[in-house]
């Protein structure tokens, strides 16, 4: 599977992505020793210049590995399961892949939301003509290159584990874990957890971080850090109540059979991808959660630019708002069109 050409175009963005990165990070190390806010001399203007330029790069860096993301999401889902023996979904993929193939969507996902914070930071940091954010935003894209890395050489492993002639188990093995118990997965089937629980937490908790999005909509303040740990503590717990209720009260509805919990199955082309929404939607929710954060913290740590740190936390509110209402409107849909024509819940 390394010559599909999928692989070679996620390879190929993560090459352009490390070309560019690599002469961000020159520039960065450069000039972050030796910045010097309030001089006026030739010597700050050309730093000045050289941050200019690094924005620009990061900014394509980002663009490169969203791309990479969304195209392995894709490949995983929809067009390796055919080379993998056994597979039909992205389960497979993943089995055959290895401990590595889910490592690698964590790194990249986890960079790309550093990423967005740190473009965040940038945007606001353009509001003030001192730059007062230009070591933090220098620093933080230097700390995106432990991810760029482990990312790159994780799918490089992944891959490389892939033997087309060794059948995986697919989603068999989601059914082997509930008999055994073994893992997390299979905690909603549990007594101890009824699929209620998963469900309460799942659209209950879209309600209160869309009463969250829509309160900095209209009141955005600038806060201390405990409500911003009890905020991202919300989006935490609310995140994994997402990942439980879909597999194992929305999965049935969409795949007409019960007891089947995998999330990869959301994916595919037959069941009309609608993964992309039920995760992608919750997924953007945290990312606009995390640059309310973000701007938040720049406020309160630098009142210059508390002003354009209000503004964003109001704009990201209201998509923030917009999209917890969406996915559960997304999640229920299926529930709701069941019961419209068969006049019961599947239990």
């Amino acid at each position: 599977m390394s010559w599909h050409p999928l692989v070679l175009a996620i390879r190929l963005l993560d090459l352009i992505a490390w070309a560019i990165y690599a002469a961000a990070a020159w520039r960065l190390l450069s000039v972050l020793p030796h910045w010097q806010p309030q001089a006026a001399g030739d010597r700050q203007l050309r730093r000045e210049r050289s941050l200019e330029l690094v924005s620009y790069q990061a900014g394509w860096v980002a663009v490169m590995q969203a791309i990479g993301f969304v195209l392995l999401l894709v490949g995983v889902s929809n067009l390796w399961p055919s080379y993998v023996p056994g597979a039909m979904c992205g389960t497979g993929v993943l089995q055959a892949m290895g401990p590595a193939g889910e490592q690698t969507l964590i790194f990249k996902g986890v960079l790309l939301l550093l990423l967005y914070c740190r473009h965040t930071a940038e945007r606001l940091d353009r509001t003030h003509p001192n730059i007062l954010l230009a070591p933090l935003n220098g620093r933080l894209l230097l700390l995106a290159a432990p991810l760029m890395a482990l990312g790159t050489w994780r799918f490089a492993v992944a891959v490389a584990g892939v033997d087309r002639h060794e059948p995986v188990n697919c989603c068999a093995v989601l059914y082997e874990r509930i008999d055994t118990g073994d893992g997390w997965l299979p905690l909603a089937g549990s007594s101890t957890m009824p699929d209620g629980i998963w469900a309460l937490a799942c659209f209950g908790g879209a309600l209160l971080v869309a009463g969250w999005g829509w309160h900095h909509y209209r009141r955005p303040g600038i806060v201390g850090n405990t409500a911003s740990w009890l905020a991202a503590g919300l989006l935490a717990v609310w995140g994994v109540s997402v990942v439980m209720a879909l597999k194992t009260v929305v999965a049935p509805y969409v795949y007409q059979v019960l007891y089947h919990p995998c999330p990869w199955c959301f994916f595919l082309v037959a069941h009309g991808a609608v993964g992309f929404v039920l995760f992608g939607v919750p997924a953007g929710v945290i990312a606009e959660g995390a640059a309310v954060l973000t701007a938040r913290s720049v406020g309160f740590h630098r009142p210059a630019l508390e002003e354009a740190a209000r503004r964003r936390m109001a704009g990201a509110g209201l998509r923030i708002w917009l999209g917890a209402l969406l996915f559960a409107f997304a999640a229920a849909a299926p529930m709701l069109w069941w019961r419209l024509r068969f006049g019961a819940w599947m239990q």
